[in-house]
């Protein structure tokens, strides 16, 4: 038997099924014309986020060599290509930098110094605010340099390496990039790179990244670490070629305080308490050799140490209850001193944890590095009769001792105050941002890198000058020696012609808080 064969369908059967097979055409159509176009804006973001056009968010600058990654801008950045790159709290001042850059490159006789740091300001920031006031004295050492009628002039670009410091790569692959390590040097090209962050592990991986061949010379603004120079015994992984620095090492600092307390015959017993973590979990190479300079037999301060027999580890991730637990641990003995070989960060909540510990009437005195400069001497925690507590430590740059008449380079200090406060380009610097010593020492680091570019420029003959390279400029880092000094905001001073190492014309001198 025989199917029947099936009716044909109705005119309106035929005409919604035309109508479905259309509007399937249709969405496959627009999904295509989606993808192609959500294709084209990703390839769009992807090669062009730095160009500032993205209506959806993106880094606001011209600059070729910034990306975006983890919510931050980072690479290097000329402010000149977009003043709005690292936020509001930065617009101000690099408005500053962008008006003397362009005016620099308006002719072809300049060469270019790159500030690399951790730019993040604010609680996130590794340096806090703080890293405003580095900026803020490497743009004035840039435009001090500018003064002068001296060849080449300056122009001062910003190689971010994130909040923490963790983006270092990023940042050195574009200054490497943009080096003039060739024979000579062309307009713009980087010749030097200042800053360098804080004492760690990202710093050093930085440094020696910087100084593979074809190697770029680095004169580090704040960084104290021990051995963090051209000896490169901060990690025992070898030299690190080029890598100078301004600032006091720790160790030089903890000399200079053994020193004063052997002159007042002060004698007792000290409890070390010391990080060998940052919050991020790397190797805090500050707080690590400050630890080993408290220990060091030769500094003069290990006895007072083995007279309390009290070593207490702190790693920053444990959180205050760690703290308390060593404030209260202290008053089982007679402890007359605590070497704190830690960041300024955690110390606020320490000093009020010892303020209110079972002995708080026993006076006791926190030794520590540099980073302790940070600190408020209104802290509540150092002005209590009940609880005496002071804080000990040689600062990097400290306004008021620069600024006393018993500084033989006050004169040098006050040029450098005077120059900070007067407007430039339209924008002033608050004279407040000095005390926290960064701005000083970013200054000294960015005045130290001008000069060895501008002594690397003049030929054997006087008259003849050119554009130098990053070798030109390494070399003459080192020949700061003998009466060939640095004339910085912090004294006058000389580099080790093989550690590379800031001498000092005068002794570094500890303070006291309150």
């Amino acid at each position: 038997m025989y199917d029947e064969p099936a009716p044909a369908p109705s005119l309106a059967a035929r005409v919604w099924h035309l109508l479905r097979q259309v509007g399937t055409l249709l969405r496959r159509k627009l999904v295509v014309i989606v993808v192609v176009v959500a294709v084209l804006i990703s390839t769009a973001v992807l090669v062009n986020y730095t160009q500032g056009w993205w209506p959806w968010g993106g880094c606001e600058t011209q600059s070729e060599d910034v990306v975006a990654i983890d919510g931050e801008c980072v690479g290097l950045m000329d402010p000149a290509d977009g003043t709005m790159v690292l936020g509001e709290e930065y617009r101000s001042l690099l408005e500053v930098i962008a008006a003397e850059n362009r005016k620099v490159t308006e002719g072809t006789d300049y060469s270019t110094i790159a500030l690399m740091a951790p730019m993040g300001a604010g609680p996130r920031g590794l340096v806090g605010d703080r890293a405003l006031h580095q900026l803020e004295g490497a743009f004035i050492g840039q435009y001090r340099a500018n003064q002068s009628e001296t060849f080449p002039k300056i122009r001062l670009v910003l190689a971010n390496t994130g909040h923490d410091g963790s983006k270092w790569r990023t940042a050195v692959q574009a200054v490497r990039k943009n080096a003039a390590t060739g024979a000579t040097g062309s307009p713009g090209q980087i010749v030097a790179v200042t800053g360098m962050g804080p004492s760690q592990q990202e710093s050093i991986d930085a440094a020696r990244a910087l100084a593979k061949d074809p190697g770029i010379p680095m004169v580090a603004d704040f960084i104290t670490a021990a051995g963090f120079n051209t000896t490169g015994e901060i990690d025992d992984s070898g030299p690190i070629p080029g890598l100078t620095r301004t600032a006091v090492s720790t160790s030089a600092q903890l000399e200079a305080i053994a020193k004063e307390l052997k002159d007042k015959k002060v004698k007792g017993s000290a409890a070390l308490m010391w990080a060998d973590v940052t919050p991020q979990g790397t190797k805090d190479l500050y707080a690590l050799s400050l630890k080993d300079a408290f220990l060091d037999p030769e500094l003069g301060l290990k006895p007072y140490v083995d007279e309390s027999g009290l070593s207490f580890p702190f790693d920053p991730r444990g959180g205050p209850s760690l703290l308390r637990t060593i404030s209260d641990t202290i008053c089982g003995t007679k402890t007359d001193m605590i070497f704190y070989a830690g960041r300024q960060t955690f110390m606020p909540t320490f000093l009020k944890l010892l303020r209110n510990r079972p002995c708080r009437s026993t006076p006791i005195t926190v030794v520590t590095g540099d980073d302790a400069q940070n600190q408020d001497p209104d802290d509540p925690s150092l002005h209590d009769p009940e609880a005496p507590i002071k804080v000990m430590f040689v600062p990097l740059a400290d306004p008021k001792r620069l600024d006393h008449e018993d500084n033989e380079h006050r004169q040098l200090y006050q040029q450098f105050r005077d120059e900070f406060v007067a407007p430039h380009h339209g924008e002033t610097f608050s004279a407040a941002h000095l005390g926290s010593g960064l701005a000083i020492m970013a200054y000294d680091a960015v005045t130290a890198a001008a000069t060895a570019v501008q002594k690397a420029a003049i030929g054997a003959d006087p008259s003849q000058l050119s554009l130098p390279s990053t070798a030109a400029v390494r070399g003459q880092l080192y020949l700061f020696t003998g009466t060939n000094v640095i004339r910085g905001a912090s004294g006058a001073f000389t580099l080790d012609s093989k550690t590379g190492e800031r001498v000092n014309i005068t002794a570094p001198t500890p303070v006291t808080i309150p």
